[in-house]
């Protein structure tokens, strides 16, 4: 018989919906002592609730379609208000924050890329002092600066003029939460954030497992110019695929992991989605 395989994090059920949270620290290997279990707080049953409560119609979701015809799934999202996002709490940001580094970030100069229509980013905001997003969809960053986010449009470690980036004094947290599975050149991504962090700068990292990329190239689909070699199947196989391939080589520290879903309002083919994410808090050393 098989040893029982150990876990961390209990995988929970909530209205109906399938959300994993365990891990097999074992397999996890020596990714299993940063690991920090999460679940789903008040915050993220008021989401999921509200999610499943929504009237989806079905001229909503033909009116999505007709968009996407012309448009990248963002720019649609955006222009309809439709697909609203769960990553993570404000308080389970904080708990995972403080297991990285004591004290958390309290006084941080944040930047948080790719941040959508700013649903993770509003549960962000409280932990820093000042916080920046940027945005390459141009409704998407309409959305945020509506929010009160100052919002730079562009595709950011490419040397564009503006790129936030490439300003001083660097950030001293730079998000990138489900961003690099949707990036044409991830790699150059991740090598251009690692080479601003100042020492002691923290990467906040999330991406679904198994690793799926494309970009969106207006309204088609294409794969990305850079393949990351993370190709597992298995959620911790794939999580030490992305460290040690990805992370570990551009000099970072891992200082904590977690499970979690992320979570997506639903239409009329599905209440709700829900992808399987890893999420990494790296560390450049001082």
């Amino acid at each position: 018989m098989d040893t029982p395989a150990v876990q961390n994090g209990i995988n929970q059920t909530r209205f109906g919906v399938e959300l994993d949270f365990a891990c097999d620290l074992e397999r996890l290997g020596e990714l299993a002592s940063r690991f920090v279990p999460s679940e789903l707080d008040s915050e993220g049953e008021a989401f999921l609730a509200t999610a499943l409560g929504r009237n989806h119609t079905r001229w909503g979701y033909w009116a999505h379609r007709a968009l996407t015809l012309f448009l990248s799934d963002f720019d649609a999202n955006a222009l309809l208000g439709v697909y609203p996002v769960f990553l993570l709490s404000t308080p389970g940001a904080l708990r995972l924050l403080e297991a990285a580094r004591p004290g958390g970030v309290a006084g941080a100069r944040w930047l948080d890329i790719g941040a959508g229509s700013g649903d993770v980013t509003t549960r962000l905001a409280p932990l820093a002092e000042t916080l920046q997003c940027s945005e390459t969809s141009r409704h998407m960053a309409r959305r945020l600066r509506r929010r009160g986010f100052p919002c730079w449009l562009g595709r950011v470690g490419e040397g564009e003029p503006g790129d936030p980036l490439l300003g001083e004094p660097p950030f001293d947290v730079v998000s990138l939460l489900n961003v690099i599975d949707r990036a044409p050149r991830p790699r150059s991504l991740l090598a251009a954030v690692a080479n601003r962090l100042p020492p002691r700068g923290l990467l906040l990292l999330s991406t679904p497992l198994p690793f799926a990329p494309f970009f969106y190239d207006g309204s088609v689909t294409r794969d990305p110019q850079e393949k990351l070699n993370v190709s597992s199947e298995r959620w911790e196989d794939a999580v030490g695929e992305l460290w040690r391939n990805e992370l570990a080589p551009l000099g970072l520290t891992l200082r904590a992991l977690t499970r979690l879903p992320y979570l997506s309002g639903g239409d009329v083919q599905a209440p709700a989605y829900v992808l399987d994410d890893a999420l990494l808090v790296c560390e450049k050393p001082g």
